[in-house]
């Protein structure tokens, strides 16, 4: 599950200016302020998250905010005016860092005290890899469209899958 969101959120972020730039042809200034909007609704959304997740349960705090950011992927591709760029950019930054805070609490939770830091550790590993791998798999399938839409709907895709994945998360017997 945590792979998934280091697939799908590195193509959004890795691609989020040059999509606007290039493609949608707005500018380097109003790119910039999407940006700079998308980092500020971001300050605080692991607490929100966070929290969230602690009255509906990890898995479902988890698979809400995979189909919030999906759900955001999709509309940046699709929806090529301002509005859609906006709300995209909404969308994500109030859940942009949300998945981590709730993975290092559904961590916790599932492994209990004492093994927490290393499952976490190899949670992040996974996560890595993830993240590894979608840019240049992002990047050829826009070189090879001559467009970032397809990327991000790859990117909406494995959000989508995360967020079944989240679903099935089972918490663990063991505690320490």
């Amino acid at each position: 599950v945590y792979s998934a969101f280091g697939f799908s959120y590195i193509i959004f972020i890795q691609f989020f200016s040059a999509y606007l730039i290039n493609e949608a042809g707005i500018g380097v200034e109003k790119a910039g302020q999407y940006f700079m909007l998308l980092g500020f609704l971001s300050i605080f959304c692991g607490l929100i998250w966070g929290t969230v997740s602690d009255f509906i349960g990890r898995k479902y705090g988890l698979a809400l905010v995979f189909l919030v950011q999906g759900t955001a992927y999709l509309i940046f591709g699709l929806l090529k005016g301002s509005p859609g760029h906006l709300l995209a950019t909404i969308l994500f930054g109030i859940t942009a860092w949300a998945i981590p805070t709730i993975m290092a609490a559904a961590v916790g939770d599932t492994m209990g005290s004492r093994i927490s830091p290393a499952a976490l550790g190899f949670a992040t590993l996974i996560f890595g890899i993830g993240q590894s791998l979608s840019p240049p798999i992002a990047g050829k399938i826009a070189d090879w469209s001559g467009s970032f839409t397809y990327a991000f709907i790859l990117a909406a895709g494995v959000a989508y899958l995360g967020m079944i994945g989240s679903l099935a998360i089972r918490k663990s017997p063991i505690k320490s």
